[in-house]
């Protein structure tokens, strides 16, 4: 039977035992029961003395669930014309509302509504059918919910990690800065660089199909491979890499597009793959150009076979390479007019004309431009500078 602490004459409150951290038990927060031949003016004036308690579980001799005494509900009753007397000699049971039984070690993540028959409370019991607790299924599902806020949150702050973990790669003749920003605490847009041992700089920016959780879990994925990887082995063996990687584990229901590429300082040289991307612009001579890959490469798993192919070019001095995510075009303002491409288009060009950081300037013209309209999507980008008229 189980243990009880008394709470006073005829309520009676089940003792706290191991919960575990994933059981429905971790959001129930009723515990107070009464016998089922408890008298209702006794529970009432108990429950006047206690305006913690918000339901009461009936109990039978074997300490299973009868049904619910609401408090609402029994002070209504007892505010209706005569209704004291009417009910001055009920007992508990005469007024206990069935309640749905639930194994008290169910998951937090499988308990669902459908047995329920509409009721918003369960009695949680132990294998031989004893009472455990009551739990409120508005309970449940503001304790799913707290996990999931904190799952976004830790999320966001591995991301934050992730990008600070990135390496400072400019050098003498050229610079790069990037900057991205999630549309919901985190998100699928990424970017990542590292100087390779050859003196070269590898760049890339991905767009993760979806948002939030899933997406991030892809981002990890992906940055712990780029972080790894041999670049020896050339850059269309990293895609193939990447993409099987992805098909492995997310079985074609993830994906994204990407842009990558290798930066050769010594000879202003560009190799890049363009994955499904297509958001890439050069800044030369005062004017922004759109890079189109002719190619149609796939975005990276999509397939399960890739054979991306590679494009090249020179940088000339003072030329700028700048890759972006679709979230920072589309972001629309309050009569639904796009930022657009030429927007950004004309932010890199008076960055680069003036000297001035993208990173410093973009965001806030984006912010002027949305005014009081969310964010709608994740928004990236980076840029890549050469020094020289």
């Amino acid at each position: 039977m189980n243990a009880v602490t008394i709470s006073g004459t005829v309520i009676h409150e089940s003792s706290v035992r191991r919960d575990y951290g994933t059981t429905v038990l971790k959001a129930a927060r009723h515990r107070h029961w009464v016998s089922r031949d408890a008298g209702v003016l006794d529970l009432a004036d108990e429950l006047g003395k206690r305006p913690d308690i918000e339901l009461v579980t009936v109990l039978d001799e074997a300490m299973r669930p009868v049904g619910l005494i609401v408090r609402e509900a029994l002070f209504a009753l007892l505010g209706k014309p005569f209704g004291r007397e009417v009910l001055g000699k009920g007992r508990a049971a005469e007024l206990a509302e069935p309640v749905p039984t639930l194994d008290a070690h169910e998951s937090l993540f499988y308990a669902r509504d459908g047995d329920g028959e509409g009721s918003p409370y369960r009695a949680l019991v132990d294998g031989d059918g004893r009472f455990r607790a009551a739990l409120a299924m508005r309970d449940l599902a503001e304790r799913l919910s707290r996990i999931t806020e904190e799952d976004i949150e830790l999320a966001g702050r591995v991301q934050e990690r992730l990008e600070a973990a990135n390496e400072p790669v400019g050098g003498d003749g050229y610079a790069f800065e990037a900057w991205s920003r999630p549309a919901r605490g985190v998100g699928g847009d990424f970017w990542y660089s590292s100087r390779l041992a050859d003196g070269s700089v590898f760049m890339a920016l991905c767009d993760v199909s979806g948002k939030g959780v899933a997406a991030s879990l892809v981002v990890s994925l992906v940055w712990g491979m780029l972080r790894m990887y041999d670049f020896r082995r050339g850059l269309g063996a990293l895609v193939v890499a990447l993409n099987d990687a992805i098909v492995t584990t997310f079985h074609l229901e993830k994906y994204l597009t990407g842009f990558f590429c290798v930066f050769s300082p010594s000879s202003g040289t560009i190799e890049a793959a363009d994955m499904g991307h297509s958001h890439a612009l050069l800044v030369r001579g005062g004017k922004a150009l759109a890079i189109r890959s002719g190619d149609r490469n796939l975005p990276v798993g999509v397939e399960p076979s890739l054979s991306p192919a590679l494009r090249r070019w020179r940088l000339r001095p003072g030329d700028a390479l700048v890759v972006y995510s679709d979230g920072i075009p589309e972001q629309e303002d309050d009569r639904g007019a796009e930022f657009g491409e030429r927007g950004l288009a004309a932010a890199a060009v008076e960055a680069v004309a003036e000297r001035r950081s993208l990173r410093d300037t973009l965001p806030a013209l984006l912010d002027d431009h949305r005014g009081r309209v969310p964010q709608q999507d994740d928004m990236s980008f980076m840029m890549l500078r050469l020094s020289g008229a």
